[in-house]
């Protein structure tokens, strides 16, 4: 979040469940990690966990989980998210992953200022959504630091908002007191027709102990500006993580904010531990 959503190349450890799974083998970790986030115009709230592991075996793995729910007085959505994910590094500089996803969303029936509606309204007896998916990605590092990532997500095109399928990129650089990255979505389902989302970030690990980080987002499918900035402290053991994306260009703006806890089991050295640094 705080790096404005641009995580397709340098995003490792947990962050790469979500983001981009060929980049789990880019950082030699064992990481356990739990997450809380908070929306509060939308009333909205996310809880979460997640560990990934490449160390243990050549092939890397991870497994994810989140509920969150939205606007309980009113639409009262609600969904689950679990994704377990494998990569592979078929060469020093080269990488793939896939991940598997179940999604189960619910929504309040007639719940809408309009009362009864076929737009907004959820369904009487099953989920809005319900069903697997899978996304998968690929990772290349032609040289030290920098590394280029695509991934495709909700490959199964399910047509549905609550899934949308996307194809995202990013070109990012680091080394251990700094990573940069700039990276471009494609949403092909939410709005109808493709609309695109950029982002970009840096974040600079102060005292090996300190990340900061700031970047913006520009969602042209939503008309949405967002800056977005964060900080924590690190050690060989823990992380404390906060971080937050401010709208500055809505219709209606919103504040997203993050707390993110995690344990290192095992890891080859702390810059491995912030996600974004080898």
């Amino acid at each position: 979040m705080a790096m404005g959503s641009a995580m397709t190349a340098l995003g490792t450890s947990t962050t790469a469940l979500y983001d981009n799974p060929a980049n789990l083998p880019f950082a030699r970790v064992y990481h356990f990690e739990a997450f809380a986030e908070l929306v509060p115009e939308a009333s909205r709230q996310t809880y979460g966990g997640a560990v990934a592991d490449s160390v243990t075996n050549r092939i890397a793995g991870g497994l994810a989980g989140a509920y969150s729910m939205m606007d309980p007085n009113g639409i009262d959505r609600r969904w689950l998210d679990v994704r377990l994910t494998l990569a592979y590094p078929l060469t020093e500089w080269l990488s793939v992953g896939i991940a598997g996803r179940y999604i189960n969303a619910t929504q309040g029936i007639s719940h809408g200022p309009f009362g009864a509606s076929l737009v907004s309204d959820g369904t009487p007896t099953t989920a809005i959504y319900s069903g697997l998916t899978g996304d998968a990605g690929v990772t290349v590092q032609p040289f030290t630091g920098f590394r280029i990532g695509v991934v495709g997500k909700n490959l199964t095109v399910p047509n549905n908002g609550i899934v949308p399928t996307t194809v995202a990129g990013g070109i990012g650089w680091s080394n251990e007191v700094f990573a940069i990255e700039g990276d471009g979505l494609v949403d092909f389902q939410t709005w109808g027709t493709p609309r695109p989302r950029f982002g970009g970030g840096a974040e600079l690990f102060l005292l090996n102990h300190v990340p900061l980080r700031a970047g913006y987002r520009a969602d042209l499918g939503q008309r949405v500006q967002s800056i977005t900035f964060g900080a924590g402290y690190i050690d060989k053991k823990l992380g404390v993580e906060a971080s937050m994306r401010r709208d500055v260009v809505a219709d209606h703006p919103s504040t997203t904010m993050m707390l993110t806890l995690r344990y290192f089991y095992d890891s080859a050295s702390p810059a491995d531990t912030i996600g974004t640094m080898q």
